[in-house]
């Protein structure tokens, strides 16, 4: 494993798909990984394209695209800084479901599917234990969309902001990570109607908003119009 791989090893472990690989089987794993810097708009895969490796994202956002019959694009997830994605190919073979598209300049780490089920194959208490994390990751997760399925416009919006406040640094302060369209669909909201909540956050003194920039000035205020 190269010197620039090193701190990759720790950041994989936070992820429930490496939380319990021993470190010689990720040095191993990252001896065959390598780093990728992508421009605005680059694609990193297309939806059918042939499945050979998932990716880790370091740096920027990267926003995951379907498309229907009539060509029409929907974003179905954006994905940031840390977040692990496409790696469910590799269990199921075959090609990508989806496209990914990345925005401004992004660092990827790319893991290529043989060595990582290679290394699966070997050591089959490691696939059992992977299977547990998965599971109790499964499952909070259906719990989310059941709740979000009934969840109001305003609720899931405020629920996001919440959300990338709990995970930036400065937790008073974040960017939007992908423009307002994107960020709507991703919500399953329209434009108008995040334009419409984030301007009436604003008004009630819970935010304040300059261009993608949110300072959450009241949490209370945040967390009580997520409730309604």
């Amino acid at each position: 494993m190269t010197e620039d791989l090193l701190p990759y090893a720790a950041r994989l472990r936070q992820q429930p798909l490496f939380a319990v690989w021993s470190p010689s089987q990720l040095e191993t794993l990252l001896g065959e990984c390598r780093l990728h810097a992508c421009e605005n708009g680059d694609l990193l895969f297309i939806e059918k394209d042939p499945a050979e490796q998932f990716y880790f994202l370091d740096a920027g956002v990267v926003e995951l695209l379907s498309t229907s019959a009539e060509g029409k694009e929907k974003v179905v997830e954006i994905m940031q800084a840390g977040d692990l994605f496409a790696e469910a190919v590799a269990f199921m073979g075959g090609r990508y479901p989806v496209t990914a598209r990345c925005q401004g300049k992004t660092k990827v780490l790319q893991i290529p599917f043989s060595p990582f089920v290679g290394i699966l194959e070997d050591d089959p208490r490691l696939m059992r234990r992977i299977l547990g994390q998965l599971s109790m990751r499964l499952h909070f997760l259906v719990k989310e969309i059941r709740m979000r399925s009934i969840e109001s416009a305003d609720t899931r919006i405020c629920n996001y902001l919440l959300e990338l406040s709990d995970a930036s640094e400065e937790t008073e302060q974040f960017l939007l990570p992908a423009k307002k369209v994107s960020v709507a669909a991703r919500l399953g909201v329209t434009p108008e109607t995040l334009s419409r909540v984030l301007r009436r956050l604003k008004e009630a003194g819970a935010i304040d908003m300059r261009d993608k920039t949110i300072t959450v000035l009241d949490r209370r205020k945040l967390l009580e119009a997520g409730l309604r």
